[in-house]
């Protein structure tokens, strides 16, 4: 005979929802207390991460922030350092926002599509745009509208613009092309003809032989495509393992022709690349400063009264940074002089990298750069460093992220400082601080996250819910001298 068992805990149960149901009404249950959330805090607690000086000039988020509605954008926003600004972009929609970091100050705002950041002739940053209808325009880090194209088809190159033969491509780059200023204006017009045809080998012999002569000059291929410029020198890339460098006058008045200046060849022994293939075309990662010995006291005054700083160019040099990449072979990198392309040292990767088009324009440049040390922090696409750490004066390689290390995310350089995402190994994230030059950690335990700082030395400090822009005050106009006191 089968019996039929129901679970104890199930009767229990249902007697009491029998006798609730006899009994009448009973009361509900009182619903969880809802707790207010806390307001957002208006005042930074502790002292500020190494490298920022200064005091908290304002906080962005809450009811009593003097801040752009921007800022309360429900999918959050980015911050960007520009030049002394801030770029601010939307999290939802393409929405900027361009900020003075020392005032607060709106420099630009408005609808576009954020396309990356560039530079200009003198190296200062620059932000690439588009318009709602796709039009590219460029704003300087003043949210000044700098360039928009002359006419269809006219790219933005580092304060210059190109303009190239119709229906151009990397697989057919040449014909015509012409170097225009910001105004439109042309500056250059060129012809960058195909190289000729080899000629075939009939097998036959001529009277006086068949070698060439080497009195002969080799026919240059011509210009090239421009790639880069850094003030007056426009680097143009030929197609193969060489770069030309011309010098452009860009304050004519007319179209006028420009003067060659130097040129490298990858088949150039001084350079050190690998042998065990032909020598690739090489792209130009971009133009650094170096740092200079700063003055001790200011400038002396001679008996005449005038400044003792003639020809003292201490602290402009810069170099160029190029990469040659192999598929099968590490990449080589090679430091040169602008001024006259001379190699200034040569260093091997710890791996191969990408190998791009040999026209590829160079853009912003890579890496992250520490002007205060010279420091260049460059990814690797392989090798045993996925980031190495390089003294651009030198050439010397100072350390390397090794894989083992490799929970260790850069994010920016300032000051001599590294300030980088890391991963514990409890899955915790936090921000550590860097020294630039040994890698030594000089700081772990950050009161705030130290979002972005600009060349002022001006920071987006992120601290429970709440960003404060923390660096120096402010500088007051010197008023102009009164006519007394110019009298006196």
């Amino acid at each position: 005979m089968r019996s039929s068992r129901v679970p104890q805990a199930f009767t229990c149960g249902l007697a009491v929802l029998l006798i609730t149901a006899c009994t009448g009404d009973a009361e509900p249950p009182a619903p969880p207390s809802e707790k207010e959330p806390s307001p957002v805090p208006t005042a930074f607690e502790g002292e500020a991460p190494p490298g920022i000086e200064g005091e908290v000039l304002r906080y962005l988020h809450g009811d009593t922030a003097d801040g752009h509605e921007i800022l309360d954008d429900p999918f959050g926003v980015r911050i960007s350092p520009v030049g002394d600004a801030l770029l601010i972009s939307s999290g939802g929609e393409d929405r900027h926002l361009l900020h003075d970091a020392a005032t607060g100050e709106t420099l630009w705002e408005g609808q576009a599509r954020f396309r990356g950041f560039d530079t200009d002739r003198d190296g200062e940053p620059v932000l690439l745009m588009a318009d709602t209808e796709g039009t590219p325009f460029v704003l300087d880090a003043h949210g000044e509208q700098m360039w928009e194209p002359a006419e269809e088809g006219d790219v933005y190159l580092d304060g210059l613009a190109v303009r190239h033969p119709d229906e151009w491509s990397a697989e057919e780059p040449y014909g015509a092309f012409s170097l225009l200023d910001t105004e439109g204006d042309e500056l250059w017009s060129y012809d960058f003809e195909a190289p000729p045809e080899p000629e075939e080998d009939s097998g036959e012999e001529d009277e006086e032989g068949s070698e060439e002569d080497p009195d002969e000059p080799e026919e240059e291929q011509g210009p090239g495509v421009p790639v880069a410029v850094s003030g007056d020198l426009v680097l143009l890339a030929p197609g193969g393992p060489g770069l030309n460098a011309y010098a452009v006058d860009t304050d004519a008045d007319t179209d006028s022709d420009a003067e060659k200046v130097w040129s490298v060849d990858g088949e150039d022994a001084d350079l050190e690349l690998p042998t065990s293939a032909p020598a690739p075309a090489p792209q130009v990662l971009g133009f650094y400063p170096l740092p200079g010995d700063e003055p001790e006291s200011p400038a002396e005054e001679d008996p005449d009264g005038e400044d003792d700083t003639e020809n003292d160019d201490e602290g402009d040099d810069e170099i160029l940074l190029l990469r040659w990449a192999y598929t099968e072979a590490p990449s080589v990198l090679t430091a040169h002089d602008p001024r006259d392309g001379d190699l200034l040292w040569s260093l091997e990767e710890p791996g191969t990298n990408p190998v791009t088009d040999p026209f590829h324009a160079a853009g912003a440049p890579s890496g992250l750069y520490d002007a205060a040390t010279g420091t260049l922090l460059l990814s690797q696409a392989s090798g045993a460093a996925p980031m190495i750490a390089i003294d651009l004066a030198t050439g010397e390689v100072l350390w390397g992220l090794e894989e083992d290390a490799g929970s260790i995310s850069p994010a920016f350089a300032f000051d001599g400082l590294v300030y980088g995402d890391s991963r514990a190994s409890t899955g915790e994230d936090r921000q550590l601080v860097l020294d630039a030059v040994t890698m030594d950690v000089v700081e772990d335990e950050l009161p705030a996250y130290v979002e972005a700082v600009t060349e002022s030395g001006h920071a987006v400090l992120v601290q429970d819910r709440q960003r404060f822009v923390y660096g120096p005050p402010p500088q007051d106009e010197e008023p102009s001298p009164s006519p007394s006191d110019e009298a006196s």
